[in-house]
């Protein structure tokens, strides 16, 4: 199997990078987007699409998506008013959270432990295959999100509360777009790369020295 194309060392780094900027002004989240760019430029574009509404286990919030694959996702999410609700399960996916403004407060739903994790600005938080977790997600929290593994099992769990529960069709429409648009652009990408090399290769075939 291939190896992974994003290295969460690499992500903790951007997040520790930006956790001074101011978040109001939207310089924070913008250098984020832009240093991940800078790390991964044939993955992440440095202006990526538009905000999303998104609810998934009660969790309500806005995310952004900049990398989609078949095995690895980057987005940013957060909440202005904060909220509260369950992680979700995935057996396949793990799911690594670095946060860069706010707090997050969780608990393992089936450890013997009683008391929270808090993470805050800087941290990194890993959730392992398998494991589910329940979340309190402070006001004013933002977070890059990395997820690795068969990561479109993860898309139930995404759209069902949004599309059933909430019957918000509009954001369901709107995340269908962002993620249409990702895979396009990861596509050109690809077929340019592969057309580049193709050229090269076909043009030193034909190179002769005199």
């Amino acid at each position: 199997m291939k190896p992974y194309k994003i290295d969460p060392d690499v992500l903790h780094k951007v997040a520790q990078q930006v956790v001074s900027l101011p978040l109001d002004s939207g310089e924070l989240l913008t250098r984020a987007v832009q240093l991940l760019a800078d790390e991964y430029p044939d993955l992440v574009d440095p202006t990526p699409g538009r905000w999303v509404g998104s609810k998934a286990g009660g969790i309500l919030g806005k995310v952004r998506f900049l990398y989609f694959s078949p095995r690895e996702y980057i987005v940013i999410f957060g909440s202005p008013t904060g909220t509260q609700g369950f992680s979700g399960r995935y057996k396949h996916v793990e799911i690594h959270k670095f946060l860069v403004a706010g707090q997050i407060d969780s608990y393992d739903i089936e450890s013997d432990d009683t008391t929270a994790t808090t993470i805050l600005p800087g941290d990194h938080a890993t959730m392992e295959m398998g494991h589910a977790r329940g979340l309190t997600i402070h006001p004013g929290s933002w977070h890059i999100e990395y997820g690795r593994g068969a990561v479109v099992t993860t898309l139930p769990f995404a759209m069902v509360d949004t599309l059933f529960l909430s019957l918000e069709l509009e954001s369901v429409r709107r995340s269908t777009v962002e993620f249409t648009k990702l895979l396009t652009t990861r596509f050109r990408r690809q077929l340019t790369s592969v057309r580049t090399a193709f050229g090269i290769a076909f043009g030193k075939s034909w190179t002769r020295e005199s």
